[in-house]
C-alpha cells in the first residue's frame, strides 16, 4: 500500500512539472525528461512490486485473527475444563444423590405393589369365604323351607285325620247313647240328659230322631229345652267337642314340630356334616 501510494505522489509531481515546463524556459526540457525518465524507471518498479504484491495469496491479514480466535478459544476451553475440575465432584455427589433417590422410590413402589397384591390376596380369600357361606345359608334356607312345608302338609293332615277320629267316636259314641236315650221313657230319659253338660246333652239330642228329640225336649225344664235348642240350631261340633279337637290338633303340631330324639340326633348329624 506504501509503494502504491509513492508511485501516485510521483505522477502528480511529473504533472506539475510538465505544466511548468511549457510554461518556462525550454531549459527545463532537460531537467523534465530525466524527471520522466526518473518517473517511467520508478513506475515500472512500482508496477512490478505491485503485480508482485496481488500474485502473493492474502494469507498473512487473516492469520492475525485466526491466531487471535484459536488463543481465545482455547483460553474458553481451559477455564470450561476449570469449571467442570471444579464442580466435577459436585455434580458427582448430586448424581450418585439422584440414583439413590431413584433406588429408594423403585423400592418404595415395589413394597407398595408387595402391600396391594398381599390386600388384593386376602379380599379375595374373604370374598371366597363369605361366597361359600352365602351359598351354606342359601341351602340350609331352601331346607328350611322344604322341611317347613313338609310338616306343614303333615299337621294339615294329622288335623284332618284326628278330626275324622274324633268324630267318629263321638258319633259312634252319641248314636250308642241316642239308642240307649231312646229305648227309655220320656219322662226318665228327659232329666238324666237335663242334668249333663251342655254339649254331650246336645249331642245326645242331635243323634236322636227327630220325634225321640221332640218328646224328650217336652219333658224337660222349658228354660233348659229353649237352651238346649239353640245350641242345638248351631250344629256339631259342639263346645266340648270343639275343645277336644283343638286339644287334639295342637298335640299333633307340638309332635310334628318337636320330632323324637332320633330324629333330632340325624339332624344334629346333617348339620355337622354341613
Amino acid at each position: 500500500m506504501k509503494k502504491i501510494c509513492l508511485a501516485v505522489i510521483l505522477f502528480l509531481i511529473i504533472g506539475d512539472l510538465q505544466a511548468q515546463d511549457k510554461a518556462t524556459s525550454p531549459s527545463l526540457s532537460s531537467k523534465t525528461t530525466v524527471i520522466k525518465q526518473t518517473k517511467t524507471t520508478d513506475e515500472a518498479k512500482a508496477q512490478q512490486q505491485n503485480t508482485n504484491e496481488v500474485s502473493k495469496p492474502q494469507d498473512n491479514p487473516p492469520l492475525i485473527p485466526a491466531a487471535s480466535d484459536s488463543e481465545s478459544t482455547s483460553k474458553q476451553l481451559l477455564q470450561c475444563n476449570a469449571i467442570f475440575d471444579a464442580r466435577k465432584g459436585e455434580l458427582s455427589e448430586k448424581i450418585r444423590q439422584l440414583d439413590e433417590k431413584t433406588q429408594s422410590i423403585q423400592a418404595l413402589q415395589n413394597a407398595t405393589q408387595n402391600l396391594l397384591d398381599q390386600r388384593e390376596a386376602k379380599i379375595k380369600e374373604r370374598e371366597k369365604a363369605l361366597s361359600l357361606k352365602l351359598k351354606e345359608i342359601e341351602d340350609k334356607e331352601v331346607k328350611l323351607k322344604v322341611t317347613s312345608e313338609e310338616k306343614e302338609s303333615t299337621i294339615k293332615a294329622l288335623i284332618a285325620k284326628n278330626e275324622d277320629i274324633l268324630k267318629q267316636i263321638d258319633g259312634a259314641k252319641n248314636n250308642k247313647l241316642a239308642q240307649t236315650y231312646a229305648k227309655m221313657k220320656d219322662s226318665k230319659a228327659a232329666p238324666i240328659i237335663e242334668n249333663l253338660p251342655d254339649d254331650e246333652a246336645a249331642s245326645i239330642l242331635f243323634a236322636l230322631s227327630a220325634q225321640d228329640m221332640g218328646k224328650i225336649l217336652s219333658k224337660m225344664n222349658p228354660k233348659k229345652a229353649a237352651h238346649l235348642t239353640e245350641i242345638l240350631k248351631k250344629g256339631p261340633p259342639f263346645e266340648n267337642q270343639k275343645a277336644k279337637i283343638t286339644q287334639t290338633n295342637d298335640n299333633a303340631s307340638k309332635e310334628v314340630q318337636n320330632p323324637t330324639d332320633s330324629d333330632k340326633n340325624s339332624d344334629v348329624g346333617q348339620n355337622s356334616s354341613i
